[in-house]
């Protein structure tokens, strides 16, 4: 391992030992964080409050009017060799009209 990378590894906080949390408190931060989400629950007074927004890619069989709308975009297959200027299909189309209509 390169010196460079033992010196960023050593100064991100979740990744080296040295500026890691010691094992108790991220214990004793995971249990509080638990308890906070725990007493907002409890404090929430209607039941519709309780239920979180649909996600729209699940599998969870649901009904098809309820099922948000999909837009599928076509996108041509390109292969990533092909030259930046000839894929400007564009420019390349527009350029072709301006001949077309000098001619």
């Amino acid at each position: 391992m390169s010196q460079r990378t033992r010196t960023n590894r050593s100064s991100k906080p979740g990744v080296a030992a040295v500026n890691k949390p010691a094992r108790f408190d991220r214990h004793v931060e995971h249990r509080r964080v638990r308890r906070a989400a725990h007493v907002e629950l409890s404090m929430l007074a209607e039941p519709e409050d309780y239920a979180l927004p649909l996600v729209a890619h699940s599998s969870m069989k649901a009904d098809p009017a309820e099922r948000p709308e999909v837009v599928v975009s076509q996108r041509r297959f390109r292969v990533w060799k092909t030259k930046a200027w000839k894929r400007r299909t564009s420019l390349r189309a527009q350029r072709a009209a301006a001949y077309r209509s000098l001619a």
